[in-house]
C-alpha cells in the first residue's frame, strides 16, 4: 500500500478580508437544465479570446469579472452531457444573462472500440499516461487559495501565486513550490478555544493528481485486488464522448481507500476528470490521516473528505488543470454539551503552462510539512492585487484569477 494524502489539521483557526474591485464590469446569471430547470452546479463559463472563466455554484449562479479593457463578447458555457452553448454579451457593460443548457446527442465514432469492461477501461488508461501526458518537466504558474470555515462562518483564507517545476509524469522527481505572492487573513472574532491549521496545502493540492500517482492508495497493478469498477452513463462535453467509470474499494477491504468516477476521453483514453471522496464515513480510524496534532481533552470526528482532479488538453497533451479538496470534521471538549464543525477548503488552478524552468529560489520555497497561514505576511504584496483586494471566500477561483490577470500577465511578459 502507498502512503497516499498527507492532507493534515494541526490544532485550529481561520480568516478573510474585503474590497471593492475597480475598473471591471460584471456579467451575472444562472445556468439551469433546459427541460427540468435544475440548476446546473459546476457548469463551466468561459469568456472567448480570454483566459476568464468560472465555475458556477451548488445553486447554478455565477460571477464574472471582466476588466473593461478587453473586448471579448462570447461566453462560452459548457457542462458534462450538455450541449455547448455560446451567447453574446456587450462588452463593459453590467449585464445578467440566463442560460439553459439541453443534453448532447452521444455519437460515439463507430471506428473507435473500447472494451466494456470497466476495470480494463481503467488499466487502458493508466496504462497510457506517458503518451496522454507531459513526460518532461513543465512550469505552471498556479493560483492557490485555502479556507477554513467554523460552521457558516469563515474563520480563515490564504491565497497566493505560485510558482510550481511540474515533474514529468512518470517521473521520480518531487514538484517544486514556490510562492511568488501570497496574502492572508485571520478572525480572530470567531475563535473559541480551538485553534485550526492546515498543513502542507500547496502540496496536497497536487499530491491528489491521479494521473502522476496511480492509483488511490495502492500499486495500479495490483487495484483490481482492492477495488471494484462499473460502468456509467458516458457523457459528452464540447462534442467529445467520454467513458464515465465508477469505482469503490471491495467490501472486505478493512483499509480506508476512495469511492469516486472518472472521466476517460474516448478517443485517447486519457483520464480527463475525477471525482472521489475518502471512505472516511463512521471510521475512527480516519482522523490518523488528517489530525497530526490535537489537545487530549478534545474529540475530533473527520465527517467527509471530497476531491477533485481536472485536466487539460493543449495540443494533445494533457496537463494539470484545477484540484479541490473539502474536509469536513466535528470538534467536541469534554464536558461540553455542543461540538464546532469546521470545513477545511483548498484549490490550485494553472494559469499558465510553459517549457521554460523559473528557478525557485530557497526563501520562497514551500515544504510539505510547510503552514501556507505562517509563510503569507513574507510575501504579501498589497501593489500586485491591485483593484482586487478584497477576498472573497464564495468567489471561485477562476473568478478572482479574471481580477489579478493584469499583473499575472505582466508577469508572463517579464518572463519571456
Amino acid at each position: 500500500m502507498k502512503a497516499f494524502y498527507r492532507l493534515m489539521i494541526i490544532m485550529l483557526i481561520f480568516s478573510f478580508n474585503v474590497v471593492s474591485a475597480q475598473e471591471f464590469y460584471s456579467i451575472t446569471g444562472k445556468v439551469l437544465d433546459a427541460s427540468s430547470k435544475r440548476q446546473l452546479s459546476y457548469a463551466s463559463i468561459q469568456l472567448i479570446s480570454t483566459n476568464i472563466s468560472n465555475v458556477t455554484n451548488s445553486e447554478g449562479n455565477f460571477v464574472l469579472k471582466v476588466p473593461t479593457i478587453l473586448k471579448a463578447d462570447t461566453l462560452l458555457i459548457s457542462y458534462l452531457g450538455y450541449k455547448t452553448q455560446r451567447i453574446i454579451i456587450t462588452p463593459g457593460l453590467n449585464q445578467k444573462v440566463n442560460i439553459t443548457l439541453s443534453p448532447s446527442d452521444i455519437n460515439l465514432k463507430p471506428i473507435t472500440i473500447r472494451p466494456q469492461d470497466a476495470t480494463e477501461l481503467m488499466i487502458m488508461a493508466l496504462n497510457r499516461i506517458d503518451r496522454n501526458y507531459h513526460v518532461d518537466s513543465k512550469q505552471i504558474t498556479g493560483f492557490y487559495r485555502e479556507m477554513i470555515k467554523k460552521g457558516n462562518a469563515y474563520v480563515s483564507i490564504n491565497e497566493a501565486v505560485l510558482d510550481i517545476n511540474k515533474s514529468g509524469y512518470g517521473s521520480y522527481r518531487m514538484d517544486q513550490i514556490g510562492i511568488y505572492k501570497a496574502r492572508g487573513n485571520y478572525d480572530s472574532n470567531r475563535i473559541d478555544t480551538l485553534l485550526v491549521k492546515f498543513q502542507g496545502g500547496p502540496h496536497s493540492a497536487l499530491e491528489i493528481d491521479v494521473a502522476g500517482d496511480p492509483f488511490l492508495g495502492v500499486e495500479p497493478i495490483i487495484m483490481k485486488e482492492y477495488y471494484d469498477f462499473k460502468l456509467s452513463t458516458p457523457v459528452t462535453i464540447d462534442n467529445r464522448y467520454f467513458y464515465v467509470v465508477e469505482f469503490n474499494q471491495k467490501p472486505f477491504i478493512s483499509d480506508i481507500l476512495f469511492r469516486g468516477r472518472a472521466y476517460i476521453e474516448s478517443e485517447s483514453m486519457a483520464i480527463a476528470r475525477i471525482e472521489f471522496n475518502m471512505n472516511v464515513e463512521d471510521n475512527p480510524r480516519a482522523n490518523t490521516f488528517f489530525i497530526k496534532k490535537k489537545p487530549s481533552n478534545l474529540k475530533m470526528e473527520v465527517v467527509s473528505a471530497a476531491y477533485l482532479v481536472n485536466y487539460k488538453e493543449i495540443n494533445g497533451i494533457w496537463h494539470f488543470d484545477y484540484s479541490r479538496t473539502e474536509v469536513k470534521f466535528n470538534a467536541k471538549w469534554d464536558k461540553r454539551w455542543f461540538k464546532s464543525n469546521y470545513t477545511v477548503m483548498s484549490e490550485l488552478a494553472s494559469t499558465e503552462i510553459s517549457d521554460r524552468q523559473r528557478r525557485i529560489e530557497n526563501q520562497s520555497r514551500i515544504k510539505s510539512r510547510d503552514i501556507m497561514s505562517a509563510k503569507v505576511q513574507d510575501f504579501t504584496d498589497e501593489n500586485f492585487w491591485g483593484g482586487y483586494n478584497i477576498i472573497e471566500p464564495d468567489a471561485s477561483i477562476e473568478s478572482v484569477i479574471s481580477r489579478i490577470i493584469k499583473q499575472l500577465s505582466k508577469r508572463y511578459k517579464e518572463s519571456q
